[in-house]
């Protein structure tokens, strides 16, 4: 797995996209969540037209001040998906913040009266852009596979677990599984 050619700023690490995803992705462009040194991949315009572009998703000329709804949008998706992640029920004001968000995406969806397929319109703006990321985050919430959306023990990224035993555990085992193992190895070492 290839990291993104996003600018980290003055960060050393990569960001990969390993969600499975698109909306674990989005919520995932935030390294080291709920630790003292989060590094928040999306903070410019240009790491967000990357990242629309390397989740196939439209990059629409955008102004720097649509990247504050993406961020929301994220921050939705993420008040969500992580309580389901580590087993929990979402909150519901949380839900409800979706639900909002699932409204407004959902009129982008048309279907093409060529080939009878669902199709997005043209995206305007990042939020236009952002509404698949959206309806997929409402498609993990309600497809039920809940036990199959995990979180890396490592570094706290979400997934979704698309083994056919179900067993994965990190993010990315080059990197955080490695890092895992070698962290186990050395307590077991020390005892």
């Amino acid at each position: 797995m290839r990291p993104l050619d996003l600018d980290p700023g003055g960060y050393r690490g990569s960001y990969k996209l390993v969600g499975g995803r698109p909306a674990l992705d989005l919520i995932n462009t935030v390294s080291w969540p709920a630790t003292g040194h989060p590094h928040d991949w999306l903070d410019s315009i240009a790491n967000l037209q990357r990242w629309l572009g390397a989740v196939g998703l439209p990059a629409p000329p955008a102004r720097h001040n649509e990247l504050p709804l993406a961020l929301e949008i994220r921050e939705v998706a993420t008040s969500v998906l992580r309580p389901l992640a580590h087993g929990e029920a979402p909150p519901r004001s949380a839900v409800e913040r979706l639900n909002d968000r699932v409204a407004a995406a959902a009129v982008r969806r048309v279907i093409d009266p060529a080939t009878l397929a669902w199709r997005w319109k043209k995206p305007a703006n990042v939020a236009d852009s952002l509404a698949p990321v959206v309806l997929d985050a409402a498609d993990l919430v309600t497809a039920g596979e809940h036990q199959r959306l995990r979180f890396c023990p490592a570094c706290g990224w979400l997934f979704e677990d698309q083994t056919r035993n179900g067993r994965r555990r990190w993010c990315d085992m080059a990197d955080c599984g490695s890092r895992d193992k070698a962290r186990r190895y050395y307590r077991r070492s020390q005892q």
